[in-house]
């Protein structure tokens, strides 16, 4: 019998044992269940922000959060004259910030948009929308970071996101950390660099570009 008791524990521990079997528990599936929980209080309903312009015209921003990181928004306008746009950003980084502002003095105030990345960069980005007289509106075209902004010399030299981007009496700014070359990503040691925007004119659209 005693031969028997030992083959039976041998057994058990050698099953208990085996490589890739964790067992099923119920400490497992509480874990699960909480993450499946915190994942989905990152998912909310559509928010709607509405501005009202100094010459009464509106713009609607809805934002719709796919996930922590991943919104979709859309613009809705109201009171233009000759027609009322509707704007989709698909799979945007997450709405900041937004306000209007009027930076090519024309008596009519554009629509930014500022959104950031959750990652650990947080880069800014910026979404234009202007009026045109008041009778329609437009995005407005706003160029990438080139690799040539990047390089020494250029409007972004040293710049790895943690930007801020904010309206002070009616300009627009960019603010960020100046990265030099071995600094770790929580330790910028440049010092932080501010350039200002300006709205042009263009061909076909309008255009926001760095102020000189």
């Amino acid at each position: 019998m005693k031969i028997i008791s030992i083959i039976c524990t041998l057994a058990c521990m050698i099953l208990s044992c085996q490589p890739g079997k964790n067992p099923v528990t119920e400490t497992n599936i509480e874990k699960e269940a909480h993450h499946e929980s915190d994942t989905a209080s990152q998912i909310t309903d559509p928010v709607m922000h509405e501005i009202t312009t100094e010459t009464q015209k509106i713009y609607k921003v809805i934002e719709d959060k796919k996930s922590a990181g991943l919104s979709d928004i859309t613009i809705k306008t109201e009171g233009f004259k000759s027609s009322e746009d509707v704007f989709n950003i698909k799979d945007s980084d997450p709405l900041k910030d937004f306000f209007t502002l009027d930076l090519n003095n024309d008596g009519y105030e554009e629509l930014y948009l500022i959104t950031a990345g959750a990652g650990s960069g947080s880069y800014g980005n910026i979404y234009g929308y202007a009026s045109n007289r008041d009778l329609s509106v437009t995005p407005v075209f706003i160029p990438e970071i080139s690799e040539n902004d990047l390089k020494q010399g250029g409007d972004f030299y040293g710049y790895m996101g943690h930007d801020s981007i904010f309206a002070e009496n009616d300009k627009l700014f960019r603010k960020f950390p100046v990265y030099k070359e071995g600094d770790a990503n929580c330790c910028p040691s440049g010092g932080h660099k501010i350039i200002q925007y300006m709205l042009k004119a263009g061909e076909a659209s309008w255009i926001l570009e760095i102020k000189k």
